[in-house]
């Protein structure tokens, strides 16, 4: 009996062997299989962090279209300049129109860097030359009077007429001006009208050295 006590014990103790080490294999495996999730996560992560900071694309939207045409209120004539100004020398007077408006500018000479004098209103004809009194005709239904002092187109220290361009202008092309007509150069005042086709607002700038000149916006 004592024999066959013994092969059983021999046999039960080789069975719990054999089932030790089934159990710590499957351990093995589960954790094996852990570690793999765990090192595909890793680069899925890396990805998406890349993503993540990468700057978004921006579009920038700017307009193409024209803005319409932006009609100044009318002026409170007359339109004077601030301050008594030095004599000025008249050289050119010229029309620049753009897309809504015209620019009538009259440039001078001088010896002061102040902007020249001037006093701006509409006027009703007749116009009359300011030293002869003869009828002057300026095209146009609306008329802009432009006096400039002290101002002349001629110099006395010189003897020399300094503004030799015509005393009639004629605009081509223009937005608003018909004609622009010299009406008067007498006793230190110039004087100018600008015809227009219909009475419309307009602004006025003067500027000093080294650019002197008066421009008459009309809009």
């Amino acid at each position: 009996m004592r024999p066959l006590v013994g092969l059983l014990l021999v046999a039960l103790l080789g069975f719990a062997a054999c089932g030790g080490g089934s159990n710590k294999k499957a351990s093995s495996t589960t954790t094996s299989s852990g570690a793999a999730s765990s090192t595909s996560a890793a680069p899925s992560g890396g990805t998406s962090s890349t993503t993540v900071n990468t700057p978004p694309s921006v579009t920038y939207v700017f307009p193409t279209l024209s803005l319409p045409c932006q009609q100044i209120p009318p002026p409170v004539t007359p339109v004077t300049s601030p301050s008594q100004s030095a004599s000025v020398l008249l050289v050119r007077v010229d029309e620049q129109g753009d897309r809504c408006v015209d620019h009538v500018v009259f440039s001078f000479t001088s010896k002061s860097p102040d902007p020249p004098g001037y006093v701006i209103t509409y006027g009703t004809p007749p116009f009359t030359g300011d030293a002869s009194g003869a009828p002057i005709a300026v095209k146009g239904t609306a008329f802009i009077v432009v006096r400039m002092k002290p101002a002349y187109g001629f110099d006395f220290e010189t003897g020399k007429t300094t503004y030799t361009g015509p005393k009639r202008v004629t605009p081509a092309g223009a937005n608003h001006v018909t004609e622009i007509v010299e009406t008067g150069d007498f006793e230190g005042t110039l004087t100018w009208v600008i015809g227009l086709n219909v009475k419309r607002p307009f602004s006025v700038e003067a500027t000093g050295k080294p650019q002197t000149q008066l421009a008459v916006t009309i809009s």
